[in-house]
């Protein structure tokens, strides 16, 4: 993978088209909830462009990816769940209420499951702003990591 993104690279020749290629390419792994792709993407674009743009590339793209799935989610509602699925949400949804964008922040930390976040998050009515914010304060410490990583190995 790593030679096909040097070689588009070179295709574009312009940083900007490279960053739109991996802004629109991580938003769509992740609005497709193909897990795992997240970091390897970040390390690609930190070794094709720079540290800080691919991981700015990156985490906006992420944060789109993130966006649709919740908006998704929220459109789809809880009165599409089985009733077991939405008893288990109402046990939870006073500490989400008031600690939500907190869990979500950590839940991004530590790298969990891109899609069940996401949609958990929708389903447990945090605002979209305060989940925006947390994913994005979640994520950009790992997506920066792993292009600054890339980026070394390209050196």
């Amino acid at each position: 993978m790593h030679e096909f993104l040097l070689s588009a690279a070179t295709f574009f020749e312009n940083d900007v088209l490279v960053g739109l290629f991996f802004f629109a390419g991580t938003a769509i792994v992740i609005s497709l909830w193909i897990p795992g792709f997240l970091l390897p993407i970040a390390a690609s674009s930190g070794a094709v462009l720079d540290a800080w743009a691919g991981s700015t590339a990156v985490a906006c793209g992420a944060l789109v990816g993130s966006m649709a799935i919740f908006a998704t989610s929220r459109r789809i509602g809880r009165d599409r769940l089985p009733s077991k699925l939405v008893d288990f949400i109402h046990r939870f949804e006073h500490q989400f209420r008031s600690h939500g964008a907190w869990c979500v922040f950590l839940l991004r930390l530590i790298g969990a499951p891109h899609f069940l976040v996401s949609a958990g998050s929708a389903l447990m009515l945090i605002r979209a702003r305060y989940f925006a914010l947390a994913t994005l304060a979640g994520m950009v410490p790992g997506i920066l990591l792993a292009a600054t990583a890339g980026s070394s190995l390209a050196a």
